[in-house]
C-alpha cells in the first residue's frame, strides 16, 4: 500500500508529460515595412475621391466602377400638382446605386439653360394665383437666339413654400439612410448651380427683382432642414459669398460640415473670382480639411489652348478638390468616342487627375508583438499622400481571420484618418489587447479600414503595394496551439 501514491504520482507525471505543451499562442514579434504605390501608376478606386459616376457615365477608364454616382433632376418631373409627387426616378436611381455597391448623390433644379422655350418648374407654378407676379417671367437672355427663358421668381413666397414642401416630401420618401454620398444645394440659378445672368432681369415685370441675400440663405436652409443628417456641398461663385457664409460658417442645422461644389473645373481663370480676392476666400480656404470639395468639368474639347485636363489638374491640386464627375467633356463626340478623341497627353492628364484628387492612405510600417498568453500589441504608421482627407467615418481595425476566411476577432486601432489631410501627413497608432482563447490553428492578422455606418461601404483600399484583393493589408500569420 505505501507504494500506491508513488505509483499514482508516476502515472500522473507520465500522463501530464504526454499531454504536450499547454495550449496558448506561439510568441511572435516583427517589424514590417510596406511599399506605398507610386502615384504615376496608382489606379486605386476609393469612395469620395478621384472620379465619380456622372449622369450614368464613366468616360475616363478606371480599374473598378466608381463607388459614388451623381444624378440631377428637374422639379417639373417630381411634382405635377401641389402636393402630388412622383419620386420614382430618384428612388430607382438610389436603389440602383445601392445594388451596385455605390452611394448616391443628387441635385434638384427648377431652371436649365437659356432661351430654350421650356419651363422646368412645375407647370402649375406659371401664373399661379398665389404668386405676387406670376411666379416667374419669360426673358430673352440672348438676342441672337430666337428662344426665350422662363426665369422663376425666386423671391416669391409661394415659390419658396412649394420648394420647401418638395424637399420635405423627398426626405420623407427617401427616409433615414446612409446611402447618400452628398446632396448638392440646388433649386436656385441656372441648372440649380447658384449663378444667373444679371441681364435676364432687364425686362422683368414690376416687382420681380434678383433674389435677395436673405432668400438665398433660405434656399440653403430648406435643404438643411429637410436632410439635417446628410453631407451637403454648395456652389462657389463669388456672387454666392453670403449664402456660403451662412451654409459653411453660420448655420447649426446639419450634423456634418458643408463642403464646396464647382461646376467649371478645367476652365482657365474660373477660380480667379476667388484667387484675386484672397482676403474674402480666407473664410472658406480650410473648409476642404473637414468637408469634400466636389467638381465637374466645364465642357472642353481636345486641343483647346488653356481649357482642358492640364488646367483641371492644376486647379484640383491648388483647391484640394476630392472628386470629379467622370464625363462632360468632348461633347462634340458621341459618348463612346469622347475618351478616344483626347490626345495621349490629355488622356494622361485625365488619368493623373483621378489619381491625385482626394486621399491616398497607405500603411508604411507595422510593429507586431504577441506573447504566449495572447497579449497582442500592434503599432501602425499610416500616411496620406493625397491632397485631402477622407470625410466619412472610417475605423482602422485590427482583425484576426481564420483559415476558413471568417473574422473571429477584431478591435479598433486609435487612428483618425480624417486628421491626415494629405501631402505626406502621417500618424502612428498603437493598441494592445488580450486575444480570446480561439481554437488551435493558424490565423491571419490584417489591418482594415471599415465604414462604421449601418449601411457600410466595402473596406477602404490602402494604397500599399502589398494589400490584398479586398483592399486590406495582411500583417502576420499567428498560431495558437
Amino acid at each position: 500500500m505505501p507504494r500506491l501514491p508513488a505509483l499514482l504520482c508516476t502515472l500522473f507525471v507520465c500522463c501530464h508529460a504526454a499531454a504536450g505543451p499547454k495550449p496558448g499562442w506561439e510568441a511572435y514579434s516583427a517589424t514590417r515595412f510596406y511599399t506605398p504605390l507610386a502615384l504615376a501608376t496608382d489606379n486605386t478606386v476609393n469612395p469620395l475621391r478621384g472620379y465619380h459616376r456622372w449622369q450614368n457615365q464613366e468616360l475616363v477608364p478606371q480599374t473598378a466602377p466608381a463607388p459614388d454616382a451623381f444624378r440631377r433632376y428637374y422639379w417639373r418631373d417630381l411634382e405635377s400638382a401641389p402636393g402630388q409627387y412622383n419620386f420614382s426616378a430618384i428612388l430607382a436611381d438610389l436603389a440602383a446605386a445601392r445594388q451596385s455597391g455605390r452611394k448616391f448623390a443628387f441635385r434638384l433644379r427648377m431652371m436649365a439653360g437659356y432661351d430654350d422655350d421650356t419651363v422646368y418648374a412645375p407647370s402649375y407654378l406659371v401664373n399661379h394665383a398665389q404668386c405676387a407676379a406670376g411666379c416667374g417671367f419669360w426673358a430673352d437672355a440672348d438676342a441672337a437666339d430666337p428662344g426665350l427663358t422662363w426665369v422663376p421668381d425666386w423671391n416669391d413666397q409661394y415659390v419658396m413654400a412649394r420648394a420647401r414642401a418638395l424637399l420635405a416630401a423627398l426626405a420623407a420618401a427617401i427616409g433615414p439612410t446612409d446611402s447618400l454620398a452628398w446632396i448638392d444645394v440646388g433649386l436656385f440659378g441656372q441648372y440649380g448651380e447658384w449663378a444667373l445672368r444679371s441681364g435676364v432681369y432687364a425686362a422683368a415685370p414690376a416687382g420681380v427683382v434678383p433674389v435677395t441675400a436673405a432668400n438665398k440663405r433660405e434656399y440653403a436652409k430648406m435643404h438643411f432642414d429637410a436632410f439635417p443628417a446628410q453631407q451637403f456641398v454648395m456652389f462657389v461663385p463669388y456672387a454666392n459669398k453670403d449664402a456660403l457664409t451662412y451654409g459653411l460658417l453660420e448655420q447649426t442645422i446639419t450634423a456634418r460640415p458643408v463642403g464646396l461644389r464647382v461646376d467649371c473645373l478645367a476652365q482657365y481663370g474660373y477660380f480667379d473670382q476667388w484667387s484675386k480676392r484672397p482676403a474674402e476666400w480666407a473664410a472658406f480656404a480650410d473648409q476642404w480639411k473637414k468637408a469634400p470639395f466636389v467638381a465637374e468639368f466645364c465642357p472642353f474639347e481636345s486641343g483647346e489652348a488653356n481649357n482642358g485636363p492640364a488646367t483641371a489638374r492644376q486647379q484640383a491640386a491648388a483647391w484640394h478638390i476630392s472628386t470629379i464627375g467622370n464625363a462632360n467633356f468632348a461633347l462634340s463626340q458621341p459618348d463612346a468616342g469622347r475618351w478616344a478623341s483626347l490626345t495621349p497627353a490629355e488622356q494622361n492628364d485625365m488619368l493623373m487627375l483621378g489619381r491625385e484628387a482626394g486621399y491616398r492612405y497607405s500603411v508604411d510600417k507595422a510593429d507586431i508583438a504577441l506573447t504566449g498568453a495572447g497579449q497582442l500589441t500592434l503599432g501602425a504608421t499610416i500616411v496620406n499622400r493625397g491632397n485631402a482627407p477622407a470625410y466619412e467615418p472610417w475605423n482602422v481595425m485590427a482583425e484576426l481571420v481564420s483559415g476558413a476566411g471568417a473574422v473571429v476577432w477584431s478591435a479598433p486601432l486609435p487612428a483618425a484618418l480624417g486628421a491626415l489631410t494629405g501631402a505626406g501627413s502621417a500618424q502612428a497608432a498603437q493598441g494592445s489587447w488580450r486575444l480570446p482563447a480561439l481554437a488551435a490553428g493558424s490565423y491571419t492578422l490584417r489591418l482594415a479600414a471599415r465604414d462604421a455606418r449601418a449601411q457600410p461601404r466595402p473596406a477602404l483600399r490602402w494604397t500599399t503595394a502589398e494589400r490584398s484583393a479586398d483592399g486590406t493589408l495582411v500583417l502576420a500569420s499567428l498560431r495558437r496551439r
